[in-house]
This record gives structure tokens, sequence and C-alpha cells, in this order.
């Protein structure tokens, strides 16, 4: 069956949801961190904020524009110019102080350490005399 044109069914459409930062996040073998993985081709160190407080860390990315003047004619793009961010909430409280984040490849890989308090601990048994 055919559609019939409507002159107005462009402004009809669907809204897009707002970028959304997807990411893996797993706890180290020893369970003394957790490493966040997240996607951000195209993106350099400068374009990423990271906050952290007792139990999450924040990630918000914000790309450049295009140059002024560029000759660039976009067909499709899939790509958000506006700003996008996430917040990444652990069961266990983390040490802020020790976070470290690097950029390879275009993946952002976030280790957050856990706090003293929240790592796991082996506890040796003695024998009694």
């Amino acid at each position: 069956m055919a559609q019939q044109w409507h002159p107005f069914q462009p402004m009809f459409r669907p809204a897009l949801p707002p970028p959304r930062l997807t990411a893996d996040v797993y706890e180290t073998a020893g369970g003394e961190a957790y490493v966040l993985e997240i996607p951000v081709p195209g993106l350099s160190a400068e374009d990423i904020t990271i906050d952290a407080n007792a139990d999450s860390v924040t990630v918000a990315i914000r790309r450049q524009p295009d140059e002024e003047g560029s000759t660039r004619r976009y067909i499709l793009r899939e790509q958000p110019e506006r700003p996008a961010s996430r917040v990444f909430q652990f069961p266990a409280e983390i040490d802020t102080d020790d976070i470290r984040a690097t950029l390879q490849a275009g993946i952002l890989r976030i280790h957050v350490p856990k706090a003293a308090a929240s790592r796991p601990r082996v506890i040796k048994v003695n024998q009694a005399a």
C-alpha cells in the first residue's frame, strides 16, 4: 500500500535520545579495583573530563566543533556534537586519590581502585599453641 504524501510529516519524527556514553565496567581479578572502558572515537584527552567522589565517577565529553569555514558537507552525521556525560556508581567506596585514566586507540580506560576498607582481604589463621 502506497503512503500518502503529507507536507508536515518530517516535523513529526520522533526525537532522537540524547547522546549516551556506552561502557564496559568490570572488577579486576583480585577484586582490588574497577575498570571502566568507554569508546570515545576521535576525541583527545582535552575533550574529556572525569570527576570522582566517594562512590561514583562522572565522565563528560565535549567534541570540538568543526573549524570555521570547513568545507565539509555531511551526508550523514551520527557522531553527536553536543556534550554527553554519564555517572558510574560503584557498590563499594573508591579511592579517589589513585584513579588513573588513559586514552588509547579511541578507548578511554579508567582504573578505579577500591578504598582500603572496601578491598577484599585474606586473613591468615594462626594455630594456637
